[in-house]
């Protein structure tokens, strides 16, 4: 075995994400968050070496969306149906909606708040 062997992409490797074009099923989740959520906003994503290019749809509360798209007319017309704004994610960023209800979903750990308040009990003998 090489030092690269494990890098290399094998026949039935269902762990490695496909580069081809989205699937029928990502197309219509699509769909469905425009369809069922106010306020979206649609960010294109650009290909990296371990993902397709991306297609990322913003609630107005924040929820989001982020699914596979063959190239950028197609997340072009997918907004454009919708009547839903698209802007290059590389660009302009993301938006502090979505930051802000990635937060909320991520904070479900205890904080000095949550605590109730320290009883101190003095055993010194003075």
């Amino acid at each position: 075995m090489g030092l690269f062997d494990r890098f290399k992409r094998r026949k039935g490797d269902d762990d490695v994400p496909s580069t081809g074009g989205p699937s029928g099923k990502a197309i219509s989740e699509l769909k469905e968050f425009l369809a069922t959520h106010e306020g979206v906003e649609g960010f294109i994503e650009p290909p990296t070496a371990v993902y397709a290019m991306t297609l990322l749809l913003v609630a107005w509360d924040g929820e989001y969306l982020r699914r596979p798209v063959k190239h950028a007319k197609q997340a072009s017309k997918i907004c454009e149906d919708a009547g839903v704004p698209l802007y290059e994610a590389r660009k302009v960023g993301y938006p502090k909606r979505m930051k802000d209800y990635e937060r909320g979903i991520k904070r479900e750990s205890v904080s000095l708040e949550d605590l109730p308040p320290l009883e101190v009990t003095d055993d010194r003998d003075d």
